[in-house]
């Protein structure tokens, strides 16, 4: 399971670390992913897969709340 994890430093010397993920598989039409980081912010959300190249997002984040809509993959 590859993590993508980053870490930056702003200017004016914070320190900022980040762990991702986007495709997780639950199921074979469902996909889970997850963000959390050092500001204490997060997300995490769920795709259900129509077709190859669309699915429906559903998500939570810390900071602007509930979101759902279509992703279109190209």
């Amino acid at each position: 399971m590859l993590i993508i994890g980053d870490a930056r430093f702003d200017s004016e010397g914070k320190i900022r670390f980040q762990l991702m993920r986007e495709d997780i598989p639950i199921s074979k039409r469902i996909r889970w992913m997850f963000l959390i980081n050092s500001d204490k912010e997060y997300m995490t959300g769920l795709d259900y897969v129509l077709k190859k190249n669309i699915s429906i997002r559903s998500h939570y984040d810390s900071d602007m709340g509930l979101g759902i809509g279509l992703r279109l993959i190209y």
